[in-house]
This record gives C-alpha cells, structure tokens and sequence, in this order.
C-alpha cells in the first residue's frame, strides 16, 4: 500500500536532475502530460483555482487520484495581476510549463510564450488546444469528443448499417497529452544536448492531430485508390477491400466469456485449422484471414461458442495462436499477469481510503518510475510553495489568501 504522505521533493533523484514543471491545465489533455512525467521523477506543481474546488478534474473525483497523483497542488488566481506576479517568479524555476486553455486566454493574462520565455529563455511551454494555435478553427472550444470527431476516429468506430460509436476511453485527451508529453521531453533534448540551442521552445498541438497521426495508411490508401475507410464492426466488410489485417472479431463461449482470436498469420492458420478440422477445406486457404474471414466465420463462431474458455485458452496456447479476452476493469483487476507486471497499485488517498490505481508506463528496468502519492487535497503545498520554494513570509501569503489570490 502506497501511503499518501508527500515528502520533501529534492532536486536530484538518483543522482539525475529533477525536471521542474508547472502546470496551470484544466482537466485531462494538457495536465496528463505532467502526471507522465511525474511518473518519472519531475517535480511538478500543480496551479489551481483557490475557490474552493480547484482544477474541475476535482469534480470528478475519480479521476483526481490517478491524474493528480505526484503533484504539488498550489491555489493561485491567474486572472489577477498579483497571481501573474507569482507566475511569473515560478516560471523562473521551471522547465516545463504546461496549459491547455483556448488560444489567446493565457496572453489576456500576460502569461504568452513571448512573455515567459523573456523571463526564462530555457523554458519549454507547451500548448494544448482543441484545433491548435492557428488556422480558422483555432478560437474554437475543444474536448476529448471534438478531438475524436474531427480528427477522423469516431467516424470509423462502430458498424456499417449504424451510426458511428464514441470510443469508450478518452482517447484524444490522453494521446494528446501523450504527445505533448514526448514534444516536451524533445525541446529539452534540443536545448540541453552538446551543441544544442541551449533555449527553450514552444510545443503545441490541436486535439485531433495526433487521432489523425495514428490512423496508418488511411491517406496513402485514399491518395493511391479513392477510397476511403469506413465503418466495418468487429469483422471486414463482404466485398470490401481489407484496410489491413483483420483483427477485431469477438466470439462468446459457451461460459459466456468474450475472447478475441485472429490467425493473422498463414502459420497460424495453420494452426487453427489442426484445432478446428471443419474449416481445414480448400476453399478456406491461406489467404482467407487477409482477404474474407467472413466465409468461415460461423464455424469458427460455433465452435468456440461449444466450449468453455478456460478449455479455449489451453488449446490456443498451446497452438501459439494470437488471442486475448475481452476485459472489462473488474477482469484486470483479477488478472495474474497484470498482478505480476505490477500493473495495478494499491494507494490511499489525501484522505486516508484505500484505492487501486495504474501503474508507471512505460517500465524502466533499471531506475523505474513510481507512485509517490496520490493527488493532493486543494492547495496542500501552497506553504512548502511560496515559502519554501518562493521564500514568502507568513504576512505575505496571508494577504495573499485574504485577497483571494491564494
């Protein structure tokens, strides 16, 4: 069990500088970026709204421990000139700066990246956006849904005859935030390297971007054949030609379980074809899994439905086919694999109550990343902030917090 007690954060861990973040984001897209780095070492604090309820992740309790955890949680109204001031002083110490706001809502507060970077020429900001900084769609709002949308994901998530599906998980925030993360840790490289720019860098990117940059060979295939990619369920479309391998059929066993089993590979057709002799036929050849598995589908479908999982893992196993069931969270929780990956945590939060959260991703073999505690309760470091690090007296942060700033 990880308790929840924040300890003194020093500047080195094993020896290696702590990278130094503030992150002034709201929400998921732009402050998941500073919980990835977190994971690994950096010293992150958190800017939050001192009215009470903070960053409106808090609302969502949920989601405060997982996304919060490793942060300093300081209240701080940027909207004043006062709390522009302290910014402004943290800035100095940072690294990394992170904000995820409309564009131009950080410059009508004097906190742009021609103003901090005059401040800290060796600071990296990074910008998260619903369409990015530029081009006609830059003043637009933007969430997690409109990044799905426009970047081309929801429309091919679902099935043929229906309506598109919204994916189950916040896919656009966290890939963003993924990115931003990777662009962050890129500007650093550049400016810190033998012979680098020795100056920091501004990161931004829209919501949809990077939904667009992992949908593989979507623009090559349109560019070379005219065709665009289309909704096909869990399984290619009859007369369709393939976008890639297939490689999303589910089956129902005769235990009720989902199980995801595809013979991708002609070897592993092979295979198969040993353990099921009814589709061991000419016209199901080799290419079958490439260009129709919908022909011998039903008896694929029929036969896994006659048994019962476990027997179905034994068999595949040993048959060194791809296959996987289909979780829900309660079967990650129970897993042993993901229990011996460490892959689930046990942590208690700011008040004391046991939860299960994930781990670090990625896994470092030699200095791994950890879970030092979990998100914060509002304003928790704003003392160990502006006195400790800032060096504010206690009458100075005291009119602070009576002017709201705090």
């Amino acid at each position: 069990m990880i308790k929840h007690e924040p300890r003194v954060r020093p500047d080195l861990t094993d020896g290696v500088p702590r990278l130094k973040v503030l992150d002034i984001g709201m929400m998921l897209a732009g402050p998941f970026a500073s919980t990835l780095l977190g994971d690994f070492g950096a010293d992150v604090i958190k800017v939050e709204r001192p009215d009470g309820h903070g960053d409106r992740m808090r609302e969502q309790d949920i989601y405060w421990p997982v996304e919060g955890r490793n942060k300093r949680s300081i209240t701080l109204d940027m909207r004043k000139p006062e709390g522009q001031a302290l910014i402004l002083k943290l800035v100095e110490w940072a690294d990394v700066f992170i904000e995820n706001f409309k564009p131009g809502v950080v410059a009508n507060w004097g906190l742009d990246y021609a103003t901090l970077s005059r401040c800290n020429p060796r600071l990296v900001y990074v910008s998260v956006s619903g369409f990015g900084q530029t081009g006609p769609n830059s003043p637009r709002p933007g969430y997690d849904h409109v990044g799905a949308a426009f970047g081309g994901l929801w429309y091919q998530t679902g099935f043929p005859d229906r309506p598109p599906v919204l994916p189950g998980l916040p896919i656009a925030d966290y890939l963003t935030a993924t990115f931003a993360a990777f662009g962050a840790l890129e500007a650093i490289r550049r400016r810190d390297c033998v012979g680098g720019a020795g100056k920091g860098e501004w990161v931004e990117l829209g919501l949809y971007e990077p939904i667009m940059r992992i949908s593989g060979s979507n623009f090559i295939k349109y560019s070379r054949t005219g065709q665009v990619n289309e909704r096909v369920g869990s399984m290619p479309v009859a007369g369709q030609p393939p976008r890639g391998l297939p490689q999303g059929v589910a089956y129902e066993t005769a235990d009720r379980r989902l199980i995801n089993m595809m013979p991708i590979q002609p070897a592993q057709w092979d295979r198969l074809k040993m353990i099921i002799p009814e589709i061991d036929r000419p016209e199901f050849s080799n290419e079958v899994p490439q260009k129709n598995m919908r022909a011998p589908d039903p008896i694929i479908r029929a036969w896994i439905a006659g048994r019962n999982y476990a027997d179905l893992v034994e068999m595949f196993s040993k048959a060194d086919l791809a296959f996987s069931p289909i979780y829900s969270t309660l079967d990650l929780l129970s897993d042993p694999h993901v229990e011996a990956r460490g892959n689930i945590l046990d942590v208690e939060d700011y008040a004391g109550t046991p939860l299960k959260m994930q781990g670090v991703v990625p896994r470092f073999v030699n200095q791994p990343g950890e879970v030092r505690w979990a998100g914060e309760a509002l304003g928790a470091s704003n003392q160990e902030v502006y006195g400790g690090l800032l060096g504010l007296g206690e009458g100075q942060i005291a009119e602070l917090k009576a002017n709201g700033v705090i």
